[in-house]
């Protein structure tokens, strides 16, 4: 896959680009502090907000919630910003590393940082920029890239076509639509971008809409146009450049030569895409303007249906949008002169009265530096440019001063006193005496008191001119502000707001007043009568033209945020992309190690750079200079609307004196830049830029640690473990953090158990958790240990910080094979400690490995369905029937279910029901189960072979269904085919293959994958080999079913019997007994997996057992070694569900049990336990929730029969039973007693009635003698009519069989045999206790317990049922 363009960004299905459409990777893009570059993005779930940083400014102070003990107990230490200087100069590394895992308050030295108000700063604020400028016009037609000229030689617009992948980028300003899927970039003019905008007929038509439409700072979709979309527009365009006779396009089909446009490409119509840009002289653009107003709507009406059926080119208007950024040009000069030309050019650049909307960032450069003393300007030169001079800026109170007579400065504090201008604009009586380009000091701002500038409520000031009613100016909402530390400084950085400063509204209100309009009428259609453009340079309307109160009209100009940073980031970032120490470059090149392919010659391309220098190297020498920018750049965002400007103000000349200088000087005033200054923290010219290097001296060194380490292995083609990557990309990432702010570059999966989210946030210093183990030397610089890596726990994933970067240099393929790597990687070294323990070491780790394999293709099943389906819904949803609309919601609801199901191949928590709603349609159709079209049958041993032979690395077969050639898992299997194969056998090649599909096969059944995707059937030709979601294979023996046919009327229930007939022809179907009946077990015998009761969610553990308790041991041993083929398991399960069907008839009457020295052998003694009568004991708890039964009597038997279990490596120290197990089971009634009634074990002497001890009061039955019970059952339930009914005698005696089939209808009772034993039963059973030795019984009901008496004290024994 080759690098990330614009292309990949693309969420929209209906965009494709069309085979002659380049793609535009690399476009300029307004500054805006809140971008981050590509490759540090994350995932939404993973991002954390930009307003954390706000709140951790004030609530740290108040104790947040902890990650544990540890970060509280980590000790504060104290530190000079000096001393960290003094770090970075002599290069102590280890030292700045050694402090990455303590808590550090960094403390700012007053010889490194000024105060605000030190008498020895000159401030200057007379540097205005014009930094962004979007324009739009209000009528179809190109009247935004038209200048005010009929000629002009020197005019030249370019355009191209062939910009389709372009995003509409700018954040800021106003379209007065909604750009989503409705811009098209055309070309490029006069440093301009050109972009035609398909507006809303509405929009377009009523300008209160339009102005009523969301700004671009608010969260829109995809700009571009749809393929089909963009190729009208294309095709529109080209119909019109061919009536300008010095074009060379033609167009043969204006509408396309096919209906569908599927069926046709842009050159098949037009050759107007056979240059790559097209040459327009400024006469071919207004002709090309004139012909698009003329002929648009017989365009339109001429379409064909096949074009008109959306609605959307009949309902969409193309405006022209010009678009400039990045340019930084000066404006608002001081000279006069200057101005004058400035204003003119303005005036000449553009036709203002068919423009809408004017959107512009105008920016101010703040500057500050120590002087080395003061020179008083002469009083003569002052008097002889301004002619009155004030004591205030305040209007209504200041008063003319005599200068000649006005003292210098203050008499106590020696302060300069300040007089001012007509316009309120201080006049400076002192010069600085300072070296002529000397460095200035560095700005930023406090983020900590700032917000309180932004409050709607400004405190009196008498200095201040402040209105109550021009401070809500645009106040409907409260201002958004997001700060950006900067350095790991915390409190000091950028911010930037959704509004501008309160104080700063006093001067728009002005301009408001100088250009609005004074009534709303004919706002929109205006004839405009301004032919000479000199005309109106110097109009200046009177005091009385005013907005007319009875009259409303929208305002002329809208403050709609501003931000604020220091002008170094315009030296090191031009825009979010070009950061060097925001690339992540040493990640990628890491991770470039597991490269393949076209991938190699990125990684070496990357590689090449790093070893020439670092990143942070290259930062480091970008900015040792010693007239590096370091001004604070305010920046305000401002758009004009046009259609509410007075006629006689709607020109350039108008705009740029009354509105953009105006604008830009008030920065200057003293209403804003006293109210500003002590909020701006003031840093000397050796401080800053130089406090990043400091502050991030830690960071850096460990990353020249790790590369210095990792350097020479990539030499020796040695790949870098994962861990060592993902700590790489954490670093660079808190390294993007440092010089950017931005919450973005933090990826919370990695970084907050790693301390680093909140250290970040709450102190600036980045602190690492004691997990991450930080070396002094070289030869290992940082380590974690596999059991320390950071889980995620909604997909069991280890968290990984490269993933943006791998993608973008690599491909998504390359990340998903390195993501599988790493996942094994962990798997292996770190495995869970009950998972596959009944196989050997090799096998366990190759089924781990399989597992994670397998979890990507069932992502990559999910992925395929889920689109699928999705196209399917959106096709229906456009036929606009009620049946269409009706189905699309049905299959969408239940994808919906399909894809939250945690195993959605299998049959569980009806996986299999939602899967087929999802696929089929017509629920007639449900009968016959997911569609199969190919009539092939698999099984999970072919399955396993499949994967082994397209993913082993010699001679692999190609890549066919069930896996999809185009997403990730094949390569993860390839990942994992060479893993396992570390495990396999090495006597045969026919061994290891087997290892491996045995490997595949167990992971498929413990991930209950059932059914998979398949081909669809071939016809002639090419065979199909790509999975196909209307096409499914099961992996289970199919099992004769009763005919689909005479199934089909069962309508909606259809789903469910599919579901039920599917799971029970599949033998690794999960199944459930508790949903069962006893006479349907015999179908179940074939069922290679347990009942979805036996599992521990099933036991009701105590919470303070411990992990390492012998019942919990036990319990995990016995369902790890679990195997079905064994006769005592699969024993176990049968008796276990037999039982839970019993229950609670599992105790026995205490009064009638039989006497052990009645009779003359223990044979005759079990046999008359065995025939005890099953009863309730309705005191007891717990013996009624069947699923705990089918699970803990099976673990009993298997614990108590099998040599090589917990239990008995207990019973072989301590000669006894845990009581805890016996407590556990006896409460339930399983125990010894159990055993010897269902004839498992034998009586050896009276103490069983308290249950024994093993051994000694009771024995188990020998293997032989298990084999046979084992095989007598499985011979009774061959009796599909009877059989059911047999095993119930064979285990309870006749009477309990019968009354339980009787009262349950669980199984068909055998009449015949029923009332033979009921006649046998007429023997009162209160003669049990006295019968002889040689009395014979058969098993009969009775009850049990498993230590079922071990209390000693008779008081309590107040039931006599047990």
């Amino acid at each position: 896959m080759f690098p990330d363009s614009d292309v990949a960004s693309v969420s929209d299905e209906d965009f494709d680009l069309d085979d002659d459409v380049s793609s535009d990777a690399v476009v300029a893009c307004p500054f805006n502090l809140d971008d981050i570059p590509v490759a540090q993005e994350v995932d939404d779930d993973e991002a954390v907000p930009q307003e954390a940083i706000f709140d951790g400014l004030f609530l740290q102070q108040e104790g947040a919630q902890g990650d544990g003990p540890t970060w509280e107990q980590t000790p504060v230490t104290t530190l000079n910003l000096s001393s960290l200087e003094r770090m970075f100069r002599i290069n102590d590394r280890s030292t700045a590393i050694k402090l990455l895992n303590r808590r550090v308050n960094v403390v700012l030295d007053t010889d490194l940082k000024l105060r605000a108000d030190d008498p020895n700063l000159l401030w200057k604020g007379s540097k205005h920029f014009l930094d962004f400028i979007l324009v739009v016009s209000g009528k179809i037609g190109l009247d935004a890239f038209l200048p005010k000229t009929v000629a002009d030689h020197n005019f030249s617009l370019t355009l191209n076509l062939r910009l389709q992948s372009r995003q509409f980028r700018p954040k800021f300003g106003k379209l007065g639509f909604d750009p989503t899927g409705s811009m098209m970039a055309i070309g490029d003019g006069q440093s301009t971008e050109l972009w035609l905008g398909f507006c809303p007929v509405g929009n377009l038509e009523d300008i209160d809409l339009a102005n009523d439409s969301p700004l671009l700072s608010e969260k829109h979709g995809d700009t571009r146009l749809t393929s089909v979309h963009y190729r009208m527009g294309i095709m529109f365009l080209a119909c019109l450049l061919s009536q300008i006779p010095s074009m060379p396009v033609h167009v043969m089909y204006p509408y396309g030569p096919r209906t569908d446009f599927n069926e046709w490409k842009i050159e098949d119509a037009t050759n107007v895409l056979s240059q790559r840009t097209i040459n327009l002289r400024l006469q071919d653009v207004l002709l090309l303007n004139r012909l698009m107003k003329l002929q648009y709507d017989d365009f339109v009406a001429n379409a064909p249906p096949s074009w008109l059926k959306d609605g959307w080119l009949q309902q969409h208007i193309p405006i022209s949008v010009a678009c400039r950024y990045g340019q930084n040009q000066p404006i608002a000069s001081t000279d006069r002169h200057a101005l004058r030309v400035e204003a003119r050019n303005w005036n000449l650049e553009r036709d203002y009265t068919n423009i809408r909307y004017m959107s512009m960032a105008i920016a101010t450069h703040i500057s500050c530096e120590v002087v080395r003393g003061w020179v008083e300007v002469p009083t003569n030169d002052i008097l002889a440019v301004h002619d009155v001079v004030y004591n205030s800026p305040d209007a209504d109170i200041r008063q003319p001063v005599d200068l000649p007579t006005l003292p210098l400065r203050e008499p106590g504090s020696q302060r300069e006193i300040n007089i001012y201008d007509e316009e309120g604009r201080r006049i400076p009586r002192l010069n600085g005496r300072n070296r002529a380009d000397g460095p200035k000091c560095g700005l930023l701002v406090n983020l900590e008191t700032i917000p309180q500038l932004f409050s709607s409520y400004v405190a009196h000031d008498e200095h201040l001119d402040l209105d109550a009613d021009i401070l809500d100016v645009d106040d409907e909402q409260v201002a958004k502000l997001n700060v950006y530390p900067q350095a790991f400084l915390r409190k000091y950085g950028h911010l930037q707001s959704t509004s501008i400063l309160p104080h700063f509204k006093t001067f728009v209100k002005k301009v408001q007043a100088n250009i609005a309009r004074g009534r709303r009428a004919n706002m929109v259609n205006v004839d405009h009568e301004h032919d000479d453009e000199d005309a109106n340079d110097d109009v200046h309307p009177d005091d009385d033209n005013k907005p007319d109160n009875n009259n409303s009209i929208p305002p002329a100009i809208i403050a709609c945020g501003c931000q604020f940073y220091n002008e170094i980031s315009h030296r090191i970032r031009p825009n979010a992309g070009l950061h060097e120490v925001q690339q992540g470059r040493v990640t990628s090149v890491l991770s470039g190690a597991y490269a393949r392919g076209i991938g190699k010659h990125i990684y070496s391309a990357l590689m090449h750079n790093c070893r020439l220098s670092l990143p942070h190297q290259r930062y480091n020498n970008s900015i040792n200079l010693d007239n590096v920018p370091r001004d604070l750049r305010l920046e305000n965002i401002y758009i004009l609307q046009l259609d509410s400007i007075d006629p006689a103000k709607r020109n350039g000349t108008s705009i740029y004196l009354d509105v953009v200088v105006p604008l830009a000087r008030a920065w200057s005033h003293p209403h804003v830049c006293d109210a500003l200054r002590p909020h701006l923290a003031i840093f000397v010219p050796r401080a800053f830029p130089q406090l990043y290097q400091w502050m991030t001296f830690g960071i850096t060194s460990l990353l020249e640690r790790i590369w210095e380490h990792q350097n020479p292995l990539l030499k020796l083609s040695k790949k870098p473990s994962p861990q060592m990557i993902e700590i790489c990309a954490m670093l660079e990432r808190a390294l993007a953090y440092a010089h950017t702010g931005n919450a973005k570059v933090l990826s919370s999966s990695l970084m907050k158990p790693f301390w680093l989210v909140r250290s970040l946030l709450q102190q600036g210093w980045p602190t690492m958790a004691p997990t991450v183990r930080l070396v002094a030397t070289t030869t290992i610089p940082v380590s974690v240990s596999p059991a320390d890596w950071p889980i995620v726990t909604r997909s069991n994933l280890p968290a990984i910080a490269s993933k943006r970067a791998q993608i973008l240099n690599y491909g998504l393929d390359h990340f998903e094979a390195y993501k599988a790597e790493f996942h094994i990687q962990l798997s292996i070294h770190n495995p869970s400690p009950n998972a596959f323990m009944q196989y050997d070491q090799d096998l366990r780790h190759a089924i781990i490995i399989a597992v994670v394999a397998f979890e990507s293709f069932v992502a990559d099943v999910k992925t395929l369905i889920s689109a699928s389906v999705a196209k399917l819904c959106a096709d229906l949803d456009n036929q606009d029937t009620h049946a269409s609309t009706l189905e699309a919601k049905t299959r969408c609801l239940n994808l919906k279910k399909w894809l939250s199901c945690k195993h959605p191949l299998s049959y569980l928590d009806r996986a299999f029901e939602y899967l087929l709603r999802a696929i089929v349609g017509d629920p007639t159709d449900y009968s016959f189960g997911l569609p199969n079209p190919t009539k092939e049958k698999l099984s999970v041993r072919d399955f396993a072979k499949l994967i082994v032979n397209m993913s082993r690395s010699i001679d692999p077969v190609p890549v066919a269904a069930p896996l999809i050639s185009t997403a990730s898992s094949p390569m993860v299997f390839k990942v994992a085919y060479i893993y396992m194969s570390k495990f396999v056998p090495r006597h045969s090649p026919d061994s290891a293959t087997q290892f491996l599909q045995n490997a595949f096969i167990i992971a498929a059944n413990h991930l209950h994958i059932n059914n998979i995707p398949w081909h669809l059937s071939g016809g002639r030709g090419r065979r199909h080999r790509k999975p196909h979601f209307e096409s499914w294979i099961n992996l289970g023996k199919a099992a004769q079913l009763p005919s689909a046919k005479s199934l089909a009327s069962q309508g909606n229930n259809g789903a469910e019997e599919a579901s039920q007939r599917a799971q029970a022809s599949d033998s690794r179907a999960a199944w459930a007994a508790c949903s069962i009946t006893l006479q349907s077990l015999p179908e179940y015998l074939s069922r290679t997996v347990p009942p979805d009761e036996f599992s521990m969610d099933s036991i009701a553990l105590d919470k303070s057992e411990s992990k390492d308790s012998i019942v919990r041991q036990t319990y995990q041993w016995a369902f790890a070694e679990f195997d079905i083929s064994k006769p005592l398991h699969q024993l176990a399960i049968l008796v276990g569900i037999y039982v839970s069907k019993l229950i609670p008839n599992l105790f026995y009457d205490l009064d009638n049990r039989p006497d052990h020295e009645h009779y003359k052998t223990m044979f005759a003694f079990t046999q008359a336990v065995r025939a005890m009568t099953w009863m309730p004991n309705s005191s007891r708890k717990g013996c009624k929730i069947a699923a705990q039964f089918i699970a803990m009597v099976p673990v009993y038997i298997m614990a108590v029969f099998d040599r090589s279990s917990p239990l008995h490596d207990h019973f072989d120290k301590a000669r006894s039973f845990p009581t805890a197990w016996n407590k556990k089971h006896s409460n339930k009634g399983i125990g010894p007693l159990l055993l010897i009634r269902l004839g498992l074990a034998k009586a050896r002497s009276g103490r069983i009635w308290k249950g024994g001890v093993f051994n000694i009061d009771w024995s188990v039955l020998t293997r032989d003698e298990v084999a046979k019970y084992h095989q007598n059952i499985i011979d009774m339930l061959s009796d599909r009519e009877f059989g059911p009914y047999r095993v119930a005698q064979f285990l309870f005696g006749s009477y309990t069989a019968h009354s339980l089939g009787i009262s349950s209808q669980t199984y068909v009772v055998n009449p015949g045999v029923a009332s033979t034993s009921l006649g046998k039963h007429a023997v009162s059973s209160s003669s049990l206790g006295k019968r002889t030795a040689s009395t014979s019984t058969s098993a009969e009901d009775a009850d049990d317990e498993v230590e079922i008496y071990e209390m000693d004290n008779p008081a309590s024994r107040r039931r006599r049922i047990h």
